[in-house]
């Protein structure tokens, strides 16, 4: 009896794992498929996103806005996320793929209200320079945290072979579910950004 009470339960968590590989999947295989295309493809060109495989889940760290408000990551599920992780200060390369990432989403047109821009700071809040390029991009969201969160923040976002997470300026991208999926060389073209993206929100089921 007690075992045929428990398949209930095992049978909900197999339920559970076939949703959630039915959303992933096709959003990995997709990526995959148009970055190995043949000639003319996306393989051709080095500025595409690469791939985090397997797409990692990012764990919630307590983080605040500039507005003092606690932020998680779990707050920007059900909508694609663009991230970038910068200084509380902000140098030319740091406008210039903030400038990147915004015209990107604007790229997408109708589409880009499924998108949401997030900057990390990791030194702490938003000092001048950062203020003032802020005023150049309404609506993207910027955190910061304790060295401590900091730390264990880009932790998450360590990639093999890759330069430090602190220092890399790379452009991140998180998917509806908030897995971390992909990410872009500090010199990426957003061109290829703008055709990941598309591609995604097109053959994406959720946010």
């Amino acid at each position: 009896m007690e075992n045929q009470k428990a398949n209930p339960g095992l049978k909900g968590r197999k339920q559970l794992i076939l949703l959630v590989a039915f959303f992933v999947t096709p959003i990995v295989l997709a990526i995959i498929m148009y970055n190995t295309m043949p000639a003319g493809g996306p393989s051709k060109t080095k500025n595409y996103g690469d791939l985090v495989v397997p797409a990692r889940p990012l764990t919630d760290i307590a983080l605040q806005t500039v507005t003092g408000k606690d932020f998680k990551f779990s707050d920007m599920k059900r909508t694609w996320v663009m991230i970038y992780i910068g200084k509380a200060d902000c140098d030319k390369t740091c406008a210039d793929i903030l400038y990147k990432m915004r015209q990107s989403r604007l790229a997408q047109r109708g589409e880009h209200l499924r998108i949401k821009r997030l900057y990390i700071s990791t030194s702490g809040k938003a000092k001048l320079s950062l203020t003032k390029v802020l005023k150049e991009h309404p609506g993207l969201e910027v955190v910061s945290g304790s060295t401590e969160n900091i730390k264990a923040v880009l932790e998450q976002f360590e990639l093999e072979n890759k330069a430090s997470a602190k220092s890399a300026n790379r452009l991140y991208l998180t998917d509806p579910l908030g897995n971390l999926m992909m990410s872009y060389e500090s010199d990426f073209d957003p061109k290829g950004l703008i055709k990941d993206v598309e591609l995604l929100l097109k053959i994406s089921r959720i946010g």
